[in-house]
């Protein structure tokens, strides 16, 4: 039987500010609920968040995080969003996101169709930087040479995503072998992404990257009241639209 790893003192830092960098960010609550991400942390525990943090010369910081026993759990709300407010990369965060999520089902769903032109893995590691990169200051060169590749806008990172995704929908294998080349030359992004598929690969645990169905609009909203007013029941439990389903894990 696996042992289970010990829960370290970084991974409680990154669970104790979670939440306010989530506010902070304006990422809306259904999306990469805070219960996915503890677990998640638990699972990869502080060696495998300092080994992913290594190739990028962010160990220092994370380790010392890592040996400092006064959990940021204590520090005020305000502190926190104080301290968040001052990374400089928080702008971005919500946008990348959002066009990641949108687009990856798209791209995974091209993979039976393209591996025979170029491995699938390859795709979920430029995938990873393209998420990645625009959130340290690390990312600025490798997001630099991957928009002069795409003909897209490093500034954008964004629509770099986007423009990656579209070369994935129309097999534009010539620049997708650009992208990864440029990954592999700058070594310590190729030693990140490699870091992180393992990281991945050997969790036991598979993140969910949507808690629930997002808000009701209004227009279904609107339905309902009306149905509600006429005496009906409302859509039946298999009904797409019924509230109370779920959108499937992703």
């Amino acid at each position: 039987m696996r042992k289970k790893k010990r829960k370290g003192l970084l991974s409680q830092h990154i669970k104790a500010g979670y939440p306010h960098l989530k506010a902070s960010s304006g990422l809306p609550e259904w999306l990469l609920p805070e219960g996915s991400l503890n677990e998640t942390a638990d699972e990869v525990d502080d060696s495998g968040l300092l080994m992913m943090a290594r190739p990028l010369r962010m160990a220092d910081g994370a380790e010392r995080l890592a040996n400092n026993d006064v959990v940021l759990s204590t520090m005020s709300a305000e502190a926190w969003q104080q301290a968040i407010a001052n990374w400089p990369h928080l702008s971005e965060l919500r946008a990348v996101i959002e066009v990641f999520l949108e687009v990856s089902g798209t791209v995974t769903a091209q993979f039976p169709r393209i591996r025979s032109k170029i491995e699938p893995m390859v795709i979920c590691r430029s995938m990873a930087v393209l998420l990645y990169a625009p959130l340290v200051d690390e990312g600025e060169s490798v997001l630099g040479e991957i928009a002069g590749a795409l003909g897209s806008d490093a500034t954008d990172p964004a629509q770099l995503i986007r423009t990656y995704a579209d070369a994935v929908i129309r097999e534009d294998i010539t620049n997708l072998e650009r992208v990864n080349e440029i990954i592999i030359r700058q070594s310590a992004w190729s030693k990140w992404a490699a870091e992180v598929e393992h990281q991945v690969l050997s969790c036991r645990n598979t993140p969910r990257l949507i808690a629930v169905t997002p808000p009701l609009s209004s227009g279904l909203a609107s339905i309902l009241a009306s149905m509600i007013e006429e005496g009906q029941d409302g859509p039946g439990g298999d009904h797409p639209e019924h509230p109370g389903n779920q959108m499937p894990a992703q």
